[in-house]
């Protein structure tokens, strides 16, 4: 990484944060030291309005757990992001005021209201809490429905958490049907192979016990090695249990 932030415009000290929370830099030893001057160019370049900046260090703020003070300043900067329109910040001040975090007090409404304006900007993390907001609302059949158009539609952006959670949908209950458990299946495997632990487990599932896709436990143990080497302990215990050599 380069570390002479002082010259950097802002395009560059933020794609040095990139770098650092895509893990690009995952071979080196990046110490407190580099990510503290790295987030002190971040507040510069934040307080000249560069609303990811203002994002980054926001989240940076919050995400250190320190003095009351830092607290609210990290949910003034998330604010200023999120008011110039740049989804993650407005889907992390709605996380903030469903959970009273960023010194804001719990605010429902004004949580749907900036999850809504992530979502309607294609941001999937949005619809996934919305889901959960109308999922968890009176049981009616509008309200069902609102949830799961917004889940199919962060399962249609490729957002592989959506993915396994309306897969899963499909799959439960006394209305699985043939149809719905080949969908449920498909949105698993979708899930597995992108790399995402629960779905490889829980298709490794279906694959072992021919829920919505033909029996195979070679391609169960397949599965369920994959979502072990990422970690999943259960997926390790699966292939102990099928007979195979666990890889942790």
């Amino acid at each position: 990484m380069n570390h002479d932030y002082e010259t950097m415009t802002d395009e560059e000290i933020i794609e040095q944060i990139r770098e650092l929370n895509t893990g690009s830099d995952r071979n080196t030893d990046v110490s407190a030291e580099t990510v503290g001057e790295l987030m002190t160019a971040a507040k510069a370049a934040a307080d000249r309005g560069n609303a990811e900046a203002q994002f980054y260090y926001g989240g940076f703020l919050l995400k250190k757990k320190g003095t009351p003070e830092e607290a609210e300043a990290a949910g003034k900067y998330l604010l200023r992001s999120a008011e110039q329109g740049y989804a993650p910040a407005q889907n992390h001040i709605g996380v903030c005021y469903q959970s009273g975090a960023g010194g804001l007090e719990k605010n429902p409404e004004k949580a749907l209201e900036y999850f809504r304006r992530a979502a309607e900007q294609g941001y999937a993390e949005s619809m996934v809490h919305l889901y959960g907001i109308y999922r968890n609302r009176e049981e009616t059949e509008q309200n069902k429905a609102t949830a799961l158009q917004y889940l199919r539609a962060a399962s249609d952006a490729d957002y592989y958490p959506a993915c396994v959670m309306l897969g899963m949908e499909l799959l439960q209950g006394a209305q699985a049907s043939p149809e719905r458990q080949e969908e449920g299946v498909a949105l698993l495997l979708k899930a597995a192979e992108g790399d995402d632990p629960i779905g490889q487990l829980l298709y490794a599932t279906c694959c072992e016990n021919g829920v919505g896709v033909e029996k195979d436990l070679s391609d169960a143990a397949g599965w369920y090695r994959r979502a072990a080497k990422a970690g999943n302990i259960q997926a390790n215990e699966a292939l102990k249990r099928l007979g195979f050599p666990g890889v942790m």
